[in-house]
């Protein structure tokens, strides 16, 4: 664990999780065949620095690789990555009526082969959701919510290309405490990934989930799409 794995709450940043699983997975010799479809990963409770390592338990089922992510000991689990390899997810189409915003790639976002790694894309997704809750939540201060779970289905191949991807994003679910974005990259007619993420309330003072006031209901329902 690094300072740098950090984020603005001092918990390890969510896409670091997804680093963890993926340097867990090089060293797995009976990896299933083909590529990754999908990836989900849940978070239980976060971790925090310190000084025992971080460790991380895999298991191969058929097609699915399970890994629990904790901390040397602690009995407790911080997160489960669950990844589905066999062939790339269902194409979809491009969502329309939604927020966009251009997303630029950058050279060090590609691996060996010059694709976006899996865990990369995650990084791609959280600088989408990011910027979007800004533009429908300014008042949001730092740490009103955070991230429970996340989705990401692979339906192409995100390779480099010198103009940006356009990234699109609605709110789907709204709740007292918790709501549901999608978000999708796209280029051209093409979705290349597709996300689902759950974020829940957060108080950063308490670290305790929190229910959303009235104002903060009423700005994400605004973001609902009638027809998605």
């Amino acid at each position: 664990m690094r300072w740098a794995d950090l984020d603005s709450l001092n918990h390890v940043n969510n896409v670091v999780y997804l680093r963890y699983a993926a340097h867990a997975r090089t060293l797995i010799e009976d990896l299933p065949p083909g590529p990754i479809g999908q990836m989900a990963i849940q978070f239980k409770r976060p971790i925090l620095l310190g000084d025992e390592p971080v460790v991380v338990e895999s298991s191969v089922d058929g097609s699915q690789l399970r890994q629990s992510i904790g901390v040397a000991g602690s009995a407790d689990e911080f997160a489960t990555v669950v990844t589905d390899f066999g062939g790339y997810a269902d194409p979809v189409d491009p969502a329309e009526g939604v927020h966009q915003a251009d997303l630029a790639l950058r050279r060090t976002d590609l691996a060996d082969g010059g694709r976006v790694p899996p865990e990369q894309t995650f990084e791609l997704f959280q600088e989408t959701r990011v910027p979007y809750f800004r533009t429908v939540m300014p008042w949001m201060t730092p740490g009103g919510f955070v991230v429970a779970d996340v989705r990401v289905r692979y339906h192409r191949d995100i390779v480099w290309q010198a103009e940006p991807l356009v990234a699109r994003a609605w709110m789907s679910r709204v709740g007292n405490a918790s709501f549901a974005a999608e978000t999708q990259l796209t280029t051209g007619d093409q979705v290349l990934a597709s996300s689902s993420a759950v974020l829940v309330g957060f108080d950063a003072t308490t670290q305790r989930s929190r229910r959303f006031d009235e104002s903060e209901l009423a700005a994400m329902r605004a973001q609902l799409s009638p027809e998605r």
